[in-house]
């Protein structure tokens, strides 16, 4: 006698397994969602076929799980954050990264605790201290633990104003408290030497241009030669060249069709969504008109030409982003294809140690651009507006750094200025001591 394998266990999300009726139909059931008490809202799909219950089935669950179907009064939390991420979020986080951002934390740190499936009306505020300490014990910065804690908040806060929870148990906690912001600033001497090393290199423009104007790196990358106005000496930057990760495409939107089986979206064969693609900056403030530098637009004229050199012996095609749009990257990979940040990162650390200066980021650069227009009395109107600040508490953050400058100035003004000692005055030679005089008083009379 043989015996068969035991079947496989269905998840929550996928239904249950059509069965034959004694009216002759199929039937087939699924989670639709909640009730106030926290029992789950089960409803059926039917067909006149075992196929047909099956292809209703799918579809009931691609609605579920599309965020087209309405959540209970009183939903799982992990319920109403993938709702909150499908139907809410997108209305005030427009950036594709930023909700990138916000899926990974909860996938991270709250999905696979056994807070996920709490009723949102029996949550308190202690269950979140335990998330928090589970993240400390991780080595996860307090500002890791702030970027979850206003996930939650906001998330939260939308359920108590749509009437699915009550209170929000998240406002009785203090906030995480990161530690203070310190920007690594680059010197003087330190930007010098690395304004003369950029001279020997392809990249000079790239480097200059994040020194002395401090675009964010997406920025930089977005550029095309159509933001570059030479003749009056001014770059528009209105968009980011980002990176989002593949996700898998396997019949995502079948529950019961078969996966692919690899662990990552990027190594699945009908991978979809991810790549490079083009965005509006940050924020409102982050669309603007910057002038050039001499030193920078001289730069950039240069690797005008040598784009236009290398276009004419090599293979080269202009980009199209996810709309299709053209894109003639100022800085990209040989063939006109976006550059990969990482390749750009690389880059830089090679700059900052043929310069012979401390290891840093590239937003450091930015940081170094912020604090030097400051330091040179640049109006903080101006230097928000050339970085694209859209807060004036972003000026408030470099405030330390400015103020250990100046103090660094009036130090060296002082040794400069101060008065030089007096110099010992010599004694003549012919001055005689008192001893010598009575010594040879008796010569004076001879």
């Amino acid at each position: 006698m043989t015996t068969s394998e035991p079947r496989a266990k269905r998840g929550n999300q996928e239904g249950s397994e059509p069965r034959l009726r004694a009216d002759g139909r199929w039937q087939a059931n699924y989670v639709a969602g909640y009730k106030p008490s926290g029992h789950a809202i089960l409803k059926s799909a039917y067909g006149k076929t075992k196929a047909e219950c099956t292809r209703k089935l799918r579809e009931a669950l691609r609605e579920v799980h599309a965020g087209q179907s309405t959540v209970g009064l009183k939903p799982r939390l992990i319920e109403w954050l993938d709702y909150w991420l499908a139907n809410i979020a997108p209305a005030t986080a427009k950036s594709p990264q930023t909700r990138k951002g916000y899926s990974n934390k909860i996938n991270s740190h709250i999905r696979p605790h056994r807070l996920a499936g709490k009723r949102l009306d029996k949550l308190t505020p202690t269950d979140f201290e335990v998330i928090y300490a589970a993240m400390r014990e991780a080595g996860l910065s307090e500002t890791s633990l702030l970027g979850l804690h206003a996930i939650l908040r906001r998330a939260l806060n939308m359920a108590v104003k749509r009437g699915v929870l009550g209170k929000n148990p998240i406002l009785v906690l203090d906030a995480p408290s990161p530690e203070p912001f310190e920007p690594q600033v680059y010197s003087t001497e330190e930007v010098r030497r690395m304004i003369t090393a950029t001279k020997s290199r392809d990249d000079e423009a790239r480097w200059l241009l994040n020194l002395m104007l401090g675009p964010r790196q997406g920025e930089a990358l977005g550029l095309t030669w159509s933001d570059i106005d030479f003749e009056n000496g001014k770059i528009r930057i209105e968009r980011e060249l980002f990176v989002l990760p593949w996700e898998h495409g396997c019949n995502p939107d079948d529950p019961l069709a078969p996966k692919c089986g690899r662990k990552f979206g990027r190594h699945c064969p009908m991978r979809r969504g991810g790549g490079y693609f083009t965005g509006a900056p940050k924020s409102a403030a982050g669309v603007r008109s910057v002038t050039m530098p001499g030193p920078l637009r001289q730069a950039l004229l240069r690797h005008a030409e040598a784009r236009k050199t290398i276009r004419a012996h090599e293979p080269w095609a202009v980009w199209k982003d996810q709309n299709g749009v053209e894109r003639d990257l100022v800085f990209c990979r040989p063939g006109g294809m976006p550059l990969y940040s990482k390749a750009d990162w690389t880059a830089w650390r090679e700059l900052l140690a043929e310069a012979k200066v401390p290891p840093g980021r590239i937003h450091d650069g930015r940081h170094t651009a912020a604090t030097t227009m400051l330091l040179l009395g640049v109006p903080q109107r101006v230097v928000m507006e050339i970085l694209g600040w859209s807060q004036i508490s972003m000026l408030q953050r470099y405030q330390h750094v400015l103020d250990e400058m100046h103090q660094d100035v009036a130090d060296k003004l002082s040794a400069h200025w101060a008065e030089p000692e007096p110099k010992p005055v010599p004694q003549p030679d012919n001055v005689i001591s008192l001893q010598d005089r009575f010594r040879n008083r008796g010569n004076f009379g001879a």
